[in-house]
């Protein structure tokens, strides 16, 4: 090691750097209630609504109306249809005031290709939850930088 004090300074900077992160006041949005909306999507891989027929039935079960995206049973190879309609149908749910919670159906890939095409701006004035995992991490990522909560979950 050339220089340790060098090393120490950056090391001390980085922990108050994450100290500073962690400490950070996130955006909670509204909780959902029974009567409220989800949609369900696939901002990446391609998902039929036949399999999703056990989760909408749940999310039924708890009162929840649900609303499914134009994804669902699109296929472009491995995705659930091109960029611009996985994008556009992502952006007509965070924009959708009836729509309270967002649940992206499946990981996979192709999230990552879609992200830069989203307008967040009306999303952070009246944030929803969105849930999903693997994939759609780039989406929490994202929102966590804005301060926003998200669910990473099934």
């Amino acid at each position: 090691m050339k220089n340790p004090k060098i090393f120490l300074l950056t090391l001390i900077g980085f922990s108050l750097f994450q100290t500073i992160q962690a400490q950070r006041k996130m955006i909670t949005p509204e909780f959902i209630q029974k009567g409220d909306t989800v949609g369900i999507l696939a901002t990446a891989r391609k998902v039929d609504l036949k399999s999703l027929q056990p989760a909408i039935k749940l999310l039924e079960s708890w009162g929840l109306h649900v609303a499914i995206g134009k994804t669902i049973g699109k296929e472009e190879n491995q995705l659930a249809g091109p960029d611009w309609l996985r994008a556009t149908d992502f952006q007509e749910m965070i924009d959708n005031p009836t729509i309270k919670a967002i649940w992206a159906a499946k990981g996979g890939y192709g999230t990552v290709r879609i992200i830069d095409r989203i307008d967040f701006t009306k999303f952070k004035k009246k944030p929803k939850w969105i849930a999903g995992f693997s994939d759609i991490t780039v989406l929490h990522s994202h929102l966590n930088n804005m301060n926003i909560e998200t669910i990473h979950s099934f």
